[in-house]
């Protein structure tokens, strides 16, 4: 290996111990019971739609790209590991926590405040292990699990801290997926004590017996539902999908919140499980905004796959855009817009526009693409804005102004934020300056798993003030030490009238999510467990949640002993 000449005072001896310390430190991440497998991750339907998408240069290109990293780890591994320490030198013991070479990561404090508790004093999170959790920010103690159900549940918190949930439990068992999915109402009271309980309906699937005896590397799913709330608080949505072969039927629930009674029912036209060697997956309907006149935008996403039973089979991903009349709960008549499909790879956000047409934002690997599709009252497209970002990180990348006039897209590793006109297409942009560290071994780390490839992801990490005059984006570093995180890169704040950004708020974790509390006064920034700021593995560290002062960015508390599971928010504004 030839030495870089710019860092002369790395010796032979130097680098050994480095290698020896980072072989000693790596571990396989923990398997989960009740998450995909690393299979399942890799080759997440979003990960799916993304390779389809960049053809098989994009999917070898990966596989050589690791291939080739993996070999090079290996030899070096292999060979410092097994070589005698150089005469006269005693290698030190391996830190297990140690973030880097030159610096030792110090655990956050279970509560550090700064002037009065900040309000709201308790927080309802996610956790990544698909529940819920009260953190109490003035004890740094977290109630949890709540619900004790799947990660397709989702919640409504009151002023008063009572939890509203539209739960989903898996049961039944076929190759290992759930045939069965039970939608039921809960309501659970300020400490987290359920009060009240109403099953509203169960969905069942069954799998494909073309496969019988056969084992499938995708595993797909038999049933799967899909949970959101009317934007007045007052309907609960349930998206639902079945196979049946030779069909998937599917559609959407209207749930009132108030006695749990179902309102209305939108089926949506049956899809075929696969054609011939081809099965196909259609994933359960999301309604995905209000698009103004009474009506609501249906985005439904599939893909394909064949031969059936490859590890290496060739993916295909499609996707539907309905736009139905929702009017006192009562959702129908939903029709298919076709110039609305194949809007990239997954809809995320819809709304009104001026003409009395409406628009999409979609997203193709993350923040890798996001596409703003607009179509005209008579159903024709206008054309449509593409802003690309650096990829590799698995977020929603957008946020819409308060008026509903402008789309926010935020590229995490780059730091630049857009501003996209809708009613023009007129595309804006502004950067923040990330702080990086530099030294041999950031350079190494950065060639063995560059930026782009870091596998790193963010739950609302973009957020816009109540008054709408600032954005707050969560940054993410350049590399990373490990294939988990590539660490964090502060909050950057940026006036969202003229994208110039004001401030960058210094991470004290690696922070995945982001919310902003309903006066504006704090934000509130989630930091993941197991890694340290800089995404350095550290075991000791703990989720974490700190509070800034959105006035000068001073923090206000800091709650860093959370347990160890990673937590995020539910919505970019508390209530």
């Amino acid at each position: 290996m030839t030495r870089d000449p710019r860092f002369p005072g790395y010796d032979d001896a130097t680098i050994e111990q480095l290698v020896r310390d980072v072989a000693g430190e790596w571990n396989m991440p923990p398997v989960r019971l009740d998450a995909p497998g690393w299979r399942e991750r890799v080759r997440s339907s979003r990960t799916r739609r993304l390779a389809a998408a960049g053809g098989w240069f994009g999917r070898i290109g990966q596989a050589a790209t690791a291939a080739i990293a993996l070999t090079v780890v290996g030899a070096l591994v292999a060979v410092v590991i097994t070589r005698p320490p150089a005469p006269g030198k005693t290698p030190e013991p391996s830190a297990g926590d140690r973030p880097s070479a030159g610096a030792q990561a110090t655990q956050l404090p279970k509560i550090f405040l700064t002037g009065d508790e900040p309000n709201p004093a308790s927080v309802v999170m996610r956790s990544e292990r698909g529940d819920f959790a009260s953190v109490d920010l003035k004890t740094g103690s977290v109630n949890g699990p709540l619900t004790s159900k799947s990660s397709a549940s989702q919640v409504l918190v009151s002023e008063d801290g009572k939890i509203l949930c539209l739960c989903v439990a898996a049961s039944g068992s076929i190759d290992g997926m759930a045939t069965d999915m039970l939608v039921s109402l809960e309501r659970y009271d300020s400490r987290g004590k359920l009060s009240s309980s109403r099953l509203i309906e169960q969905f069942s699937g069954e799998p494909d017996p073309r496969d019988e005896g056969t084992f499938i590397p995708e595993r797909p799913a038999h049933v799967l539902t899909w949970v959101g709330f009317s934007d007045d608080g007052k309907y609960g949505l349930v998206g639902w999908s079945e196979r049946a072969h030779p069909v998937w039927h599917s559609g959407v629930l209207v749930v009132d919140l108030g006695d749990g009674s179902i309102v209305s029912r939108q089926d949506l036209p049956d899809a075929t499980d696969g054609e011939a060697n081809t099965r196909r997956m259609v994933e359960a309907p999301r309604v995905v905004g209000t698009v103004g006149d009474g009506r609501v935008a249906i985005a439904q996403n599939w893909y394909e796959w064949s031969p059936p039973a490859s590890d290496m089979a060739s993916y295909a991903p499609s996707n539907a855009v309905f736009l139905a009349s929702f009017r006192g709960g009562v959702l129908g008549g939903a029709a298919i817009v076709p110039a609305a499909s194949s809007c990239s790879s997954l809809a995320n956000r819809a709304g009104p526009m001026a003409n009395g047409g409406f628009w999409l934002a979609c997203t193709d690997g993350g923040a890798g693409l996001t596409v703003l599709r607009r179509i005209n009252p008579d159903g024709s497209p206008l054309a449509d804005v593409r802003i690309s970002g650096s990829g590799g990180i698995e977020t929603d990348p957008t946020a819409v102004s308060a008026d509903g006039s402008t789309l926010f897209v935020w590229d995490p590793h780059a730091t630049r934020l857009s501003r996209v006109d809708i009613a023009t297409g007129a595309v804006t942009s502004g950067s923040g300056t990330a702080r990086a560290e530099s030294g041999p071994m950031v350079a190494l780390g950065n060639w063995l798993a560059p930026a782009v490839a870091a596998k790193s992801w963010l739950r609302s990490g973009l957020a816009v003030s109540p008054d709408g005059t600032r954005v707050y984006a969560l940054g993410v570093r350049d590399g990373g030490s490990g294939p988990e995180t590539a660490g964090s890169a502060g909050v950057f704040v940026f006036d969202a009238t003229t994208l110039e950004p004001t401030s960058v708020w210094q991470p004290t974790a690696d922070y995945v999510s982001i919310t902003v509390s309903a006066d504006g006064r704090l934000v509130y920034a989630a930091g993941l467990p197991g890694v340290d700021a800089t995404g350095a593995r550290f075991a000791r560290q703990q989720a974490s949640i700190t509070v800034f002062d959105a006035s000068d960015g001073s923090i206000r508390l800091i709650a860093g002993q959370l347990g160890s599971d990673a937590l995020s928010f539910i919505s970019t504004r508390l209530p």
